[in-house]
Order: structure tokens, then sequence, then C-alpha cells
């Protein structure tokens, strides 16, 4: 039997949303095969909090969540990013002496900008380093960020984990980026394991029809867009409900929301859930699994997810979604991120509003195979284990 190997994650801490859940699911899918993980944190936050709650090892690199917060307000101007790269070599010895006194076999890293810290120690100490690109990296000029990609990964011997193979198609020059989809936890997101949320604790009528949006709350994730696609549809769908569930819903965009549905009439037929940390008990409510983002959507593990709980998913095309779904199968499709394209495409759905249970049946039979599969976490593994050893023999 092969040594367990030690997996570690460096983290800011404070990490929400897809990527505090993909690090999660990927740790508690190496966890099953018997693997050691810890994560080592930056600082504190709702990550930190909930590896701690699962009784994980973590390593604290600093206590103040002031860091993270500063470094993100520093921007992406010439000026800003020179102050961001200031941070991380300020922390690149606090980062070494650490990792020296129990180094792990591989370093993961959620974050391309982590790189720069990480990779002089873990290249010293012979640790296996591991992007794990949260992201479908943009177009650029002469495709310059794949450049940078491509000489990051050289200089610091990165191997980079896509996170689809959209993603990965958007990185032609960087070498050997394999693919590895966010693990997905079908043991919590199981219909005849979870305890539901009713439609009378939500004040939704018992013959609606739910359409589900469970999201962070960003203007990307289109929520707007669903609720203009609600108001156009006008009275055709009196009976169409929606829920929509993540937040924080008092910043600018999540009050923008609130106005917009006031000024539609919608008051009685939009209903809201902060941030939970159980969304799969509210997808049960829901007849129908939305995802209205606007750009690239790299993955989209809310996707899977509602898959899992055996909801047809409604989503624009571009990115991931596009190869995800099967048009008609276990979901539909739209091609423009706007409220004609996404109202049409809901007529579309409605049509076959008998063939959904059916559909959510096949779709997560399909989910089950694609995304949450042994030979998935075990095709992960090997790969880990393969840097893990390139990383020795270099230092060797």
């Amino acid at each position: 039997m092969s040594k367990s190997l030690q997996v570690g994650w460096l983290v800011w801490g404070d990490e929400a949303g897809g990527v505090a859940t993909a690090v999660l699911n990927n740790a508690q899918a190496l966890k099953q095969l018997g693997q050691q993980v810890t994560l080592w944190s930056l600082g504190p936050g709702v990550l930190v909090d909930a590896v701690a709650q699962r009784g994980w090892p973590i390593q604290m690199l600093g206590q103040s969540a002031e860091l993270h917060q500063g470094y993100a307000r520093y921007g992406f101007s010439l000026i800003g990013l020179l102050r961001r790269m200031a941070v991380l070599l300020g922390l690149r010895k606090k980062l070494r002496d650490a990792l020296s006194k129990s180094p792990p076999d591989v370093l993961c890293l959620p974050w391309p900008d982590l790189m720069p810290l990480a990779g002089p120690a873990a290249r010293q100490l012979g640790i296996g380093l591991v992007l794990e690109m949260p992201n479908t990296p943009s177009q650029y000029p002469m495709q310059l960020n794949q450049r940078i990609y491509a000489w990051a990964t050289q200089r610091w011997r990165v191997r980079i984990f896509a996170n689809s193979e959209f993603s990965a198609s958007r990185m032609s020059l960087v070498p050997n980026v394999a693919v590895i989809t966010p693990a997905a936890d079908a043991s919590r997101f199981d219909p005849a394991q979870v305890v539901p949320m009713t439609r009378a604790q939500l004040g939704i009528p018992p013959a609606a029809i739910v359409l589900g949006l469970i999201a962070r709350l960003d203007h990307s994730k289109g929520a707007d867009l669903l609720i203009s696609a609600l108001s156009a549809l006008g009275a055709e769908t009196a009976e169409l409900h929606l829920l929509l569930v993540g937040g924080p819903w008092s910043s600018n965009y999540g009050l923008a929301l609130h106005a917009q549905v006031k000024a539609a009439g919608l008051e009685q037929r939009v209903h809201w859930v902060d941030t939970v940390p159980d969304p799969e008990r509210y997808w049960p409510v829901c007849d129908l699994a939305i995802n209205a983002r606007r750009d690239i959507e790299p993955f989209g593990l809310s996707i899977i997810e509602a898959m899992l709980m055996a909801r047809p998913v409604l989503a624009h095309s571009l990115g991931q979604p596009g190869s995800t779904i099967e048009d008609g199968r276990t979901g539909w499709l739209y091609h423009q991120p706007d409220v004609a394209a996404l109202a049409e495409a809901l007529r579309r759905a409605l049509a076959a509003r008998t063939q959904w249970p059916a559909m959510g049946h096949l779709a997560r039979a399909e989910a089950l195979r694609r995304f949450a599969s042994d030979t998935a976490s075990q095709h992960y593994l090997h790969l880990l284990r393969a840097q893990k050893e390139q990383a020795c023999k270099r230092v060797a």
C-alpha cells in the first residue's frame, strides 16, 4: 500500500463560495482515500472555521483578517500590483519557516497570485506545488497572462489543474495543464438523505412553480437578469416564483435587487434567503435550478449540486455549462446573457414541465458519473503523487 500523502492548502482563510467549497470537497475526497490534509492559512475567516469544524489540522500563519482585506484593496493598477507583491514578499520567510518545520508532500494553491509567495519555499524544500485554478483565464492582448502563467510554472515548478476542459482550452501556452474538476459531495447532496426546508417555511405557495438560484450575490451571477426575465414573462406565468439563496443582501447589489423586485411588482413572487451553510436543504423546494451567470462560468459547482439533488438546470452556455448540461435532456441552455434569451429559455423549459422529474433523475445520474465518482478522486490523487515525485527528483 502506498504511503499516505500529506497534502496542504495555502489560503487567505476568508475564502467563501465556490473556492471554499472546492477546497473543502477536494480535501474531503482525499480524506476518504486515507490521505492527510492540512490547511495553511494566512489569516482567520469562514474557511478556517469550516475546516476547524471538521477537525482537520490548521497551521495559522497570521491572526489578522486585515492582511487580506488590505491586499485586496490595492487593486490591479500598476501601483496596486506592486503593493500586492510587496505584501507577498513580506510573508515569504514566515511561510518558509513554517513549512520547513512540517513540510507537506504537496501544497495546493486556490489563487494564482499565491504562486510568488509559495513558489520559492516549495522549490527549496522539495514540496510539490499545485495551482488549482479557480477561474477561466481572460483573453489578454498577445496572450500576456498565459505567458506569465507559463513563466511562473517553470520558475516555481507548479503544475496547474484547470477546473474544466473549457478553462484548460484558454491555457494553450502553459505546459502540462491537467483538468481536475472540483469534487462534488454526493453524500451531502443526496435527495434521499437531506432534511428539506418546506415551502411554508419560506412563504412560498404549495402550487407554485419555483425557480431556484443559489449563489453568492454578485452582479456576474445575473440575479437581476432573472428577475427581469420573470417580469418579462408577465401574466403568462403568474404561478412562477423565484427563490434566491445567497448573500450579502446588505450589499449595494442586494439593495438594488430589492428595489428592482419592488418596481416590477414581484414582491409576492420573489423569496429571499441570505447566505446559508446548508444549501442542499433548499434545492427540494425548487422545481428548476437556474445559473444565470453573465460571464464565463469556469465550472459551476452549484450546477453539479443541483443536478445531484435531481433538479434539471437552465444555464447560460458560456464556459463549462455548455458541456455539463445536455440541452433538452438534463436541462436547457441559452446562448446570450440577456433578458430576452433567458425569458425564451424559461418558456422552453416550462413547455416541458411534465418532463422535469425524469430529467432531474437523469441529471443526478450524470453528476454522479462525471463529478462524484471514486475514479475522479483516484485520478486527482494520482496527479498529486506525481507532482510530489517530480519535486523530490528535482531536489535530489
